[in-house]
């Protein structure tokens, strides 16, 4: 009769991606995500397979739990310009806290020679495609012209991502406050 498993797959697939995200995929070893996890080796080889897949169920793990939430104020039927601000703003301070000083796992992978792998770089572009089709939608809900909107959206993500490096370089709020001030007068 086979066992049955002794973890969670979703909570230790949380916890996979917690430890590729604080220390990156080339620095992450099998060993640092038994430790992170709590699941032994052969549990989650079975569960994931190598730690390539189980980086890739990471990513795609990250996609469907982390940034929704981040995001989440951008899918208001009734969003403003003041939503969108407030959004950002809010990054802003996340970032410059030991939480948010992690930066966005998308953006450290992107960053990482991970990138040069295609299935890696196909889930980063469409982790930044997706970001920007919901701030073009926000964008349009909160009454700016199409054109606008087209052109605003790419130049958020890039925002969005700048932020998200410099929480990572643990860059200090004199430095993110202004930068995000000034980005957001792109929305006046």
């Amino acid at each position: 009769m086979p066992r049955t498993r002794e973890f969670d797959p979703e909570e230790a697939l949380s916890a996979a991606m917690h430890v590729f995200w604080e220390k990156g995929y080339n620095e992450t070893s099998y060993e640092d995500l038994v430790a992170g996890t709590g699941v032994s080796r052969k549990g989650l080889y079975s569960a994931f397979g190598d730690k390539h897949q189980l980086f890739l169920a990471a990513l795609k793990n990250y996609r469907t739990t982390v940034v929704p939430t981040l995001l989440a104020s951008l899918d208001s039927n009734d969003v403003t310009r003041e939503n969108i601000r407030t959004l950002f703003f809010g990054l802003a301070r996340l970032a410059v806290t030991t939480a948010g000083r992690r930066g966005c796992f998308l953006v450290r992978t992107s960053a990482d020679d991970a990138i040069n792998e295609l299935e890696i770089h196909t889930i980063i572009e469409a982790h930044f495609q997706d970001v920007n089709n919901r701030l073009q939608k926000a964008l349009l809900t909160a009454g700016y012209a199409p054109a606008r909107a087209k052109r605003l959206g790419p130049f958020l993500v890039g925002v969005m991502q700048g932020l998200f490096t410099l929480a990572h370089a643990r860059t200090s709020a004199e430095i993110i406050d202004p930068f995000i001030s000034e980005a957001m007068t792109a929305l006046d």
